[in-house]
């Protein structure tokens, strides 16, 4: 019976200790994805500034066109207009669906630290 006791009490010191090692893990992982959202945000806003640029110039050509009576140039700026627009769209798009992953990110990074 003492044998028994011992070995119970054994695998109980064992699993109590390696449940900080799993929770320590849960951290570091919680960590990682949060750097990693925020290097993705950086370059989505970087990508939608890109995006801005182009949609400014499409919307310049489309003016100039249309200040000179160039109907053929106007027509195709304003395609192009409407392609840039839905390019900034769905970046914009993009930054929403990387902020909320963060988010989720940070709360549960607090989650694994309160649990901690």
């Amino acid at each position: 019976m003492k044998r028994f006791l011992l070995a119970t009490f054994a695998a109980a010191v064992l699993s109590a200790a390696a449940a900080p090692a799993a929770f320590a893990g849960d951290i570091g992982n919680d960590i990682r994805d949060i750097q990693r959202d925020k290097a993705r945000l950086r370059n989505d806003y970087r990508f939608l500034q890109e995006e801005r640029r182009e949609l400014r110039g499409a919307e310049a050509r489309e003016q100039s066109a249309l200040r000179h009576g160039n109907w053929w140039q106007f027509w195709r700026a304003e395609r192009q207009e409407r392609h840039e627009a839905r390019d900034v769209r769905g970046a914009e798009r993009q930054i929403a669906i990387d902020r909320a992953r963060l988010g989720r990110d940070r709360a549960d990074l607090r989650h694994d630290i309160y649990r901690y």
